[in-house]
């Protein structure tokens, strides 16, 4: 059901990216030891065009999740295939912003999801919303950890000419979670949470209060082909 905002709701507070969020990074990080090495890095970097601005580096042998030295953030291949690169489009800065979360705390699946829907927004000049991305998706936790991001279809109790409709993502993104290394950014700090904080379920999940010209977007957005495609797309700043 889609909430009209009106003009006696309370709206949020400016979001103020030099003020700290801090949450308790969770217990229950998977110590998987990545397989990356020097020469692994390296062909990646190259097959994913990986621009300069940015030092990246293998995990040492006794190196785990969530993040490396200071000011690093860790990234997983299956992540590249799915779209992620840095500098993130500002729109992504703001998503993890507002939900205290870091890239790679999503699934690729997750990441193909977010990613697809910035895309068709913005090929359909479409306001990327936060709140219709909510209202089009749910967010959970990966069986086992606590601290994964999934997402699946809200539109489920619609018809299905009325949902919104993406490509299918791959059913098995096996060994994932030990493809990973350490990126920083060489001039400044990244805008977003870098330490791994419990995702906020029920903050996501509530239902937001749209405006008119959000409610409009949903209605475009719904009557919208999916690509064959998602991965390997380009969503940078």
């Amino acid at each position: 059901m889609v909430r009209r905002r009106s003009e006696t709701d309370r709206l949020e507070e400016p979001v103020d990216r030099n003020t700290s969020r801090s949450m308790p990074v969770l217990c229950n990080i998977p110590q998987h030891p990545s397989t990356y090495t020097e020469a692994t890095l390296k062909r990646t970097i190259d097959h994913f065009y990986l621009i300069e601005g940015h030092r990246y580096r293998a995990p040492g042998p006794t190196e785990y999740l969530p993040t490396g030295r200071p000011g690093e953030v860790v990234i997983y291949q299956d992540s590249l295939k799915a779209g992620l690169r840095f500098p993130l489009h500002p729109s992504l800065v703001e998503f993890f912003f507002t939900f205290n979360l870091s890239p790679g705390q999503l699934v690729p699946n997750a990441l193909r999801m977010l990613n697809y829907y910035l895309l068709v927004c913005l090929q359909n000049d479409v306001d990327p919303s936060i709140d219709v991305f909510r209202l089009l998706f749910e967010m959970k936790l990966l069986d086992r950890y606590d601290c994964y991001v999934v997402f699946s279809h809200r539109d489920r109790g619609l018809p299905s000419h009325e949902h919104f409709k993406i490509p299918n993502c791959p059913s098995s993104n096996s060994g994932w979670k030990n493809r990973y290394f350490f990126v920083k950014a060489v001039a400044g700090n990244f805008p977003f949470p870098l330490d791994w904080g419990v995702p906020p379920l029920e903050v996501f999940n509530s239902t937001p209060i749209l405006t008119e010209q959000e409610i409009d977007s949903l209605i475009i957005l719904r009557a919208i082909e999916p690509l064959r495609s998602i991965d390997e797309r380009r969503f940078d700043g």
